[in-house]
Order: structure tokens, then C-alpha cells, then sequence
């Protein structure tokens, strides 16, 4: 019940906000792998998401690097998370032909650019998180967003071996 409250409460300010939410709850994935996310990741005819990349903070300034796990991983998604993804590359691909641009695969899926040419920094996404729960009166961090994955994920019957894989463990 507090998820749905949060994702509804992010949804209803922001709808990328919500489904940058509700990606990570479904995919279990950390928040800089969730923004590194670019639409050649997506394959919405499979429900695949590949995860491969981390936007994390370094000395100096912000980079792209490989997962932390050093590897990479698909992540299947449910059919109501494929509809909600082709609804905000709609979304996306409209804003950016009002800025006279083309969306392609090396588009970010969260970017606060009106370009969509650079990736939120999770450190804000963070930080926002924050806010909306105490907002709401709930105590949890964003970062708990992938244990709730991988608790609907047990008590659904999938075995351990499968859920470490997908949230990028090498063990359960």
C-alpha cells in the first residue's frame, strides 16, 4: 500500500517521476543504472531491459561507467511496464520535435535537459525521493525501492538464484 501511495504521488506530479519509480521497483535496478537507461536498452517487443551502464559521481563530475557488479544483465518486464514505456517515448519523442529534434536510441530515458542529451543525476533523484516520503509520512530510502523488488519477487515463488541474478547479485 505506502508504494502505491508513492509511485501515485510521483505519478500524479511528474509522470516521468512516476514511471522513473516504478522502473526501479520493477526492475529491482540501482538508481544510476535507472538513468544511465537509453532507449537502445529498451526492447519494448521483447519486455527486455538491458542493463549495462552506471551514472555515478567521480572525482571529476558525473560519468558513464559499467555496472557495479561489472556485468551486465537483462531484466524482463511485465506487459503493463512495456505500455508505460511506449508511453513515454511518445511523450519524449514529442518534446523533442518541438525543439526540432529526433529521438533515437542514444536518448535518455530521464534527463532534465529539455533535450533529453544528458541523464538526471541520481543524486537528486535521491534527494526528491526524500522529500515525497516525508511528505507522506513514510520512512524508507529510494535505495529500498530493490528490496521491495526483491520481496514481491520471493513472495511471488521465484527462486533466489533468479531474483540475485536479476538485481545484479552474484549470490542470494
Amino acid at each position: 500500500a505506502q508504494m502505491a501511495l508513492i509511485v501515485e504521488t510521483a505519478w500524479r506530479s511528474s509522470p516521468e517521476w512516476g514511471l522513473f519509480l516504478w522502473l526501479s521497483a520493477v526492475t529491482g535496478a540501482r538508481r544510476g543504472e535507472v538513468v544511465a537507461l537509453q532507449w537502445d536498452d529498451i526492447d519494448l517487443d521483447t519486455g527486455i531491459v538491458r542493463l549495462d551502464e552506471n551514472y555515478v559521481r567521480a572525482a571529476d563530475g558525473m560519468i558513464l561507467k559499467d555496472t557495479k557488479t561489472h556485468q551486465m544483465r537483462r531484466v524482463s518486464i511485465d506487459a503493463p511496464t512495456v505500455e508505460l514505456l511506449r508511453q513515454h517515448r511518445e511523450d519524449s519523442s514529442a518534446r523533442l520535435e518541438l525543439l526540432g529534434l529526433r529521438l533515437d536510441g542514444r536518448t535518455w530515458l530521464f534527463s532534465a535537459k529539455p533535450d533529453l542529451s544528458r541523464p538526471r543525476d541520481p543524486a537528486s533523484l535521491t534527494r526528491r525521493y526524500g522529500r515525497l516520503v516525508a511528505k507522506l509520512g513514510i520512512e524508507t530510502l529510494l535505495k529500498e525501492l530493490r528490496h521491495y523488488s526483491a520481496t514481491e519477487l520471493l513472495t511471488a515463488g521465484v527462486d533466489l538464484r533468479t531474483v540475485a541474478g536479476r538485481l545484479g547479485h552474484g549470490d542470494g
